[in-house]
């Protein structure tokens, strides 16, 4: 089966911008950050917890991962039919 994975872009809660970086701290990769760092939006300036941030956008996350499972599930079918011809 091919490697499948999906990057989820988080959306400020003022602003709907998708750009941030990490508040006082220099974070390589927000996903292995814990989740108490701060994060600005570099639009609007808000700062929010990385926590905050995953918990403001789940809806958006519960859709990507719906996809997701779809996505995969096509792939499997695909996958079986190859097998079982």
């Amino acid at each position: 089966m091919k490697d499948m994975e999906r990057n989820i872009q988080m959306k400020c809660n003022i602003c709907g911008n998708d750009q941030f970086s990490s508040v006082g701290e220099n974070v390589e990769n927000l996903m292995s950050a814990p989740d108490v760092t701060e994060i600005k939006c570099s639009d609007c300036g808000l700062v929010v917890t990385k926590e905050q941030l995953l918990e403001e956008n789940r809806e958006i996350i519960n859709a990507n991962i719906e996809d997701f499972k779809d996505d995969i599930m096509k792939q499997v079918h695909k996958e079986f039919k190859k097998i079982f011809k």
